[in-house]
């Protein structure tokens, strides 16, 4: 099979790639590491705003309702963080990226899955720390902090969208990152519980994920109301310490969101159920069309504010995304970087090169993961794109043609059929998918496991 043949399968199915996630109930295998091999420690880039980034995790729990992945009838419980712009103070050591149960168990994956194969012992995911100070003070902001929601792919923590989050709130925004529990490989709660996947999340269809996913973002959004006016949002009695200066900074009537894969069919599905949801972005996930569709917004479409952001897998003149496409009555544009794997739109675009370079994962495993594209213009152009369109669309700035056309700045990303709402359209020259020989025309959505 040809890699590009390879690509258009997985797009097929984007929303379905749960690509490091194994059956839920079937034993990890543990690799036994090496003596002589130092892990390999990594890093994320820096944000590039104005403003220190402070950050805080919190638990919630939603007494309205059951569980829906859970046999016995429990309360539904989330984790979420949130960065937000902080007051300059002594410096401090930041967060890290994952919490040490969910690192554990993201590290036994990655050294047992055929996608990666990370050498045993050859990466510390434990050790990786962000650039936000946990439980620094809240810069407050004339108008208060717009606020952005971010629902990551299938199967993948939210502490995977670090770099794009930390960008955002150096910016100025408020952005809270949701962990879908029982469906995110691992999600560990301040007791010290890791929570797993559930062989009901396993078995689900996508339309199903997804409308616990929406459920899951309307209740983190009644929580921030609760937040805003200084009550504790955790809904079971148990204080949670917060950061100076959180109550009241956000401003609730600007709210935004965006998602990987899974997490970006989510945001147009939230957006269209709720209307507190202004602008939303999806990176690189396909919505389905006819009976495979994720969500009523398929049909139904949206009239405010959508960007898609693709990969090499596709972009919306494949069938699993024409559809929506097709009934977007707003703003709209579909950027695509066609030397870009499916993973480039999460933090592995910056862990990933390190991995291969320190001789801790095979250097064929980077192409799948996150494509051949240059890091670092990847990251830049992600960050440019994301932050412009929420700053157009909740910010109220001048986009000063960054929605324009492509850019010499940007050379990797192409714009593909502007079209409604914007300049002149067909500008990228990004050609049509074409169906492999005696494919359907209406490819079934498929897990790669």
């Amino acid at each position: 099979m040809k890699p590009t043949d390879l690509s258009r399968r997985r797009f097929a199915g984007g929303l379905g790639l749960a690509l490091l996630a194994p059956m839920a109930g079937a034993p990890l295998a543990r690799a036994t590491p090496r003596d002589d091999i130092r892990p390999a420690t990594m890093t994320l880039p820096p944000p590039t705003g104005p403003y220190p980034v402070g950050t805080v995790s919190l638990r919630l729990v939603d007494r309205a309702r059951t569980d829906p992945w859970l046999a016995a009838r429990t309360a539904r419980e989330l984790m979420v963080t949130l960065w937000y712009p902080a007051r300059p103070g002594p410096a401090r050591r930041p967060a890290l990226q994952l919490p040490p149960g969910v690192a554990a168990v993201w590290q036994r994956l990655v050294e047992t899955k055929e996608e990666f194969s990370v050498r045993p012992g050859g990466a510390d995911w434990a050790a990786t720390r962000t650039h936000a100070v946990t439980h620094a003070p809240v810069l407050r902001r004339p108008g208060g902090l717009p606020v952005v929601l971010y629902s990551p792919g299938r199967n993948v923590p939210r502490g995977f969208g670090t770099v794009l989050a930390e960008e955002l709130a150096g910016r100025g925004h408020l952005v809270v990152a949701v962990d879908h529990t029982h469906e995110a490989v691992a999600v560990e709660f301040p007791d010290g519980r890791v929570a797993t996947v559930q062989d009901a999340t396993e078995k689900a269809t996508l339309r199903a994920l997804v409308d616990v996913r929406v459920a899951d973002v309307r209740f983190v959004l009644d929580r921030l109301e609760v937040l805003n006016r200084g009550d504790d949002p955790g809904g079971d009695r148990r204080a949670q310490p917060l950061p100076p200066g959180l109550a009241g900074c956000a401003d609730l009537s600007r709210i935004g969101m965006f998602g990987h894969s899974i997490g970006g069919a989510t945001a147009a599905q939230a957006m269209h159920d709720d209307p507190r949801i202004l602008a939303a972005a999806d990176l690189d996930g396909a919505v389905g069309s006819g009976p495979e569709a994720v969500g009523s917004v398929v049909d139904d479409g949206l009239d405010r504010p959508f960007l898609l952001l693709n990969s090499v897998l596709g972009n919306h003149r494949d069938d699993v995304l024409a559809t929506l496409w097709h009934n977007l009555r707003g703003w709209r544009r579909n950027l695509q970087m066609l030397s870009a794997g499916h993973y480039a739109y999460t933090d592995l675009q910056a862990q990933v090169p390190r991995l291969v370079s320190a001789g801790a994962m095979p250097a064929d495993k980077r192409a799948g993961l996150i494509g051949a594209v240059d890091p670092r213009r990847s990251l830049r152009a992600q960050r440019a794109y994301l932050a412009g369109f929420f700053d157009v669309h909740l910010g109220g700035r001048p986009d000063r043609g960054l929605f324009d056309g492509p850019s010499p700045a940007h050379p990797d990303v192409s714009f593909v059929d502007q079209g409604r709402s914007g300049r002149p359209s067909d500008r990228s020259r990004v050609p049509a998918r074409r169906h492999p020989a005696g494919a359907s025309k209406t490819r079934r959505i498929s897990v790669v496991r």
